[in-house]
């Protein structure tokens, strides 16, 4: 049982530990390959050739060219870079309250065209009541984790003849990423949450050089579309994790879902009193949205991490913020009763005989808040 003494972490999605090998494989790379990727004396050519063996490692992994593969500093970067330079700019955005504000707030300043939301927080695509410029949907929903209709909207996309930008940051080494690898213009990925090293993220682009637009003017790294000096060892190192979590993705999938039936178990055996929010059959399989009624996660969130159980109300980006997650808002749940979720994620490596406890103990520390009400 966790206590003070003791930490659990279920807060997977925000991020995560960096895989031993991955880590590995960065050190080995910044002591032995120092030299700027854009030079072209000799320890420079050794730092391209690096860079350019990650680049291909990725591609072949995800079936893409390497042509397409875009090293940036992370999902933030890549969805501002999608978002912004993909498409009519003149035109909006179509997408739904389902975003990560990486791709809202971008979308905003283009003009949004909403889809509605559904009950378990799916998006219901259909065709836009106006010209449009850009279709953006996110794999999976970071604080409920529900999977989103990825090939319906790409359909759909393509039969406006505008592009596809979806963001994968969660779904990386937890659901596979073919169908929408296959269907979707963009893509950015997030190899911290999957074992690789924060800092640094991946933007796959089809036809890069002909479609997207440049944040940023002042190199001509990236093929002049994210320029400044690139970083061999984050590139080596994250086309591991990239790798490993593809070529894994069946197996840690299976391990997160029995870890979080164990969890939701546990918290069942010794609370009745709450709510599971998220679509566990049509969800990441490592993420569960509890609420519980009369018990704000504002508070309750302290208490679980003195108790040694780290947990969050969502989107780490957001969870500081003096709002819940506004999803929860846009399935219609007022601002009180949405200040009562609590999201809990969970790694590929947990035990899911550990977490039918750590589950208990959540539902006996809940408790105890709601008999003092």
């Amino acid at each position: 049982m966790p206590d003070a003494a003791t930490s659990i972490f279920c807060d997977a999605n925000a991020g995560g530990p960096v895989d031993a090998e991955v880590l590995a494989c960065f050190l080995e790379v910044e002591r032995t390959c120092p030299g700027n990727p854009a030079s072209s004396h000799a320890p420079g050519r050794r730092a391209r050739a690096v860079l350019e063996a990650a680049r291909a490692r990725i591609a072949n992994v995800l079936h893409v060219e390497p042509d397409d593969v875009l090293f940036t500093s992370g999902g933030t970067e890549s969805a501002n870079l999608a978002v912004r330079g993909l498409g009519d700019p003149n035109l909006p955005v179509l997408l739904g309250e389902v975003e990560h504000p990486a791709v809202m707030e971008p979308a905003r300043e283009r003009g949004l065209v909403l889809w509605k939301l559904g009950a378990g927080g799916e998006i219901e695509v259909c065709a836009p009541s106006r010209e449009v410029g850009l279709l953006c949907l996110v794999h999976a929903q970071s604080e409920l984790g529900t999977l989103q209709p990825v090939p319906g909207a790409a359909a759909l996309a393509k039969q406006l003849r505008v592009p596809i930008f979806v963001d994968a940051a969660q779904t990386l080494g937890r659901v596979p990423l073919d169908a929408v690898m296959q269907t979707a213009d963009a893509i950015s990925l997030s190899p911290h949450k999957c074992g690789g090293l924060r800092g640094h993220g991946v933007l796959i682009v089809r036809d890069l050089t002909s479609r997207l637009r440049p944040l940023a003017r002042g190199g001509g790294q990236e093929h002049g579309l994210r320029p400044g000096t690139q970083s061999p060892a984050l590139a080596a190192a994250n086309a591991l994790a990239i790798e490993q979590a593809a070529n894994e993705v069946a197996m840690r999938a299976a391990n997160m879902a029995a870890v979080r039936d164990a969890f939701v178990r546990g918290v069942r055996a010794s609370l009745v009193d709450h709510e599971v929010m998220t679509p566990l059959a049509t969800s990441l399989p490592n993420t569960v949205m509890l609420r519980f009624p009369h018990v704000d996660g504002r508070n309750l969130l302290p208490a679980l991490d003195l108790a040694g159980i780290h947990a969050s109300h969502g989107s780490a980006c957001s969870s500081g913020a003096p709002t819940p997650p506004r999803i929860l808002l846009a399935m219609g749940l007022s601002e009180a009763a949405a200040r009562t979720c609590v999201r809990f994620s969970f790694g590929w490596r947990d035990h899911a005989e550990n977490f039918e406890l750590v589950g208990r103990r959540v539902g006996d520390l809940v408790l105890a808040r709601q008999k003092k009400i």
